[in-house]
């Protein structure tokens, strides 16, 4: 620390000192002081608990063969304004190839108030190849990514299912959930975050088929598996992207990607074998046994880890990489603080919308 602070006086004393003594200055009291970091293990930043954002989640129905274009029309819908749980908007998408299933759904919708009918394509040629066809996509009711959200691009639809969007009391507040509802009884749900709001989830969405499907209808709770999982932790201090990069995929040989060009993080995969119980290395295995995860690790130290998982192969995951970022801080740092952009502060505007309901 006295070399520091010698340097320093030296600095302040010298009035005629050029820019290039200058940037020598800054970069050598730079460097002693991550030295002086360095000498004191407890002065690494520790990285941060993971953090499970969302999973997506897919479970089955006891029955098959569901008639979905039937029940789609049954499913009652809660007005939005009345703070109970329940069906709050439904969608779905036709495929007609006659006149006739298109008047149909004209019928059906005489007598609703809120929907919105988005025509995707509309063919209508006696002299053509293809004499009919129309697709069009059916939502009705109202959510709150539609009172709060200004997305002009509309999105389009599966065939052969239904979506529901279900709300439910959960931790002193009402929450908005997605699921898809397939002819073969599959069901599709993201957004989850915790196994408690999943079963309370699938047993709404039961009560609310059970009087069309029958008293018997149920979720087979053996096939609940998730299909993503999305998660992030940060390391606590800024990253040099392309150091790391060498050390991943040289040292520590893992399938990585880095142009900061065209994305700005570094693009890794993670194999793990789902065979070997000990240690691994994240390298791919010779047998299709495995789940691959992404993880992304940005400059400023957040980490985003993505894929098919169970949650046991994610944090051993996490504790591969806390390793690596732990025991490559003094080759990979570039600040412990972020001096290239400065914060500025904006005022948000305010922007009014406004809903009537009958």
């Amino acid at each position: 620390m006295d070399n520091i602070d010698d340097d320093w006086e030296n600095f302040l004393q010298n009035d005629d000192i050029s820019i290039e003594d200058e940037e020598k200055y800054s970069s050598v009291l730079k460097n002693n002081i991550i030295d002086s970091q360095m000498n004191n293990e407890s002065n690494i930043p520790k990285c941060s608990d993971i953090y499970i954002s969302t999973q997506t989640k897919i479970s089955y129905l006891n029955k098959n063969n569901i008639n979905i274009k039937d029940i789609f029309w049954k499913i009652p819908i809660l007005n939005y304004s009345i703070p109970k749980d329940g069906v709050i908007k439904k969608q779905i998408k036709y495929s007609s190839t006659s006149l006739e299933e298109v008047t149909y759904i004209e019928e059906q919708l005489k007598n609703i108030n809120c929907y919105e009918e988005q025509i995707i394509e509309h063919i209508d040629n006696p002299e053509g190849r293809i004499k009919y066809k129309d697709q069009r996509k059916i939502s009705i009711g109202v959510c709150k990514k539609d009172l709060l959200s200004y997305r002009s691009k509309k999105k389009r639809a599966f065939f052969n299912c239904f979506v529901l969007i279900i709300r439910l009391f959960h931790n002193n507040e009402f929450k908005e959930m997605h699921v898809k509802v397939f002819n073969t009884g599959k069901l599709e749900i993201p957004g989850i975050q915790s196994e408690v709001i999943l079963i309370k989830l699938l047993d709404s969405l039961v009560n609310i088929l059970r009087p069309f499907l029958g008293s018997d209808t149920n979720y087979i709770n053996e096939k609940t598996e998730t299909v993503l999982i999305n998660s992030n932790f940060n390391c606590g201090y800024f990253i040099d992207r392309d150091k790391l990069h060498d050390i991943l995929k040289y040292k520590y040989r893992i399938n990585s990607n880095f142009d900061a060009c065209s994305y700005p993080g570094i693009q890794c995969k993670f194999y793990y074998d789902r065979i070997i119980e000990g240690e691994q290395d994240g390298q791919q295995p010779k047998h299709k046994d495995y789940y691959e995860v992404s993880f992304m690790i940005f400059r400023t130290g957040s980490v985003l880890v993505v894929g098919r998982c169970c949650e046991k192969a994610l944090n051993y995951i996490y504790n591969f990489l806390k390793n690596i970022l732990e025991n490559e801080f003094i080759n990979i740092m570039s600040s412990l603080e972020d001096n290239s952009t400065i914060k500025k502060s904006r005022k948000k505007k305010i922007r009014k919308r406004i809903i009537s309901f009958d």
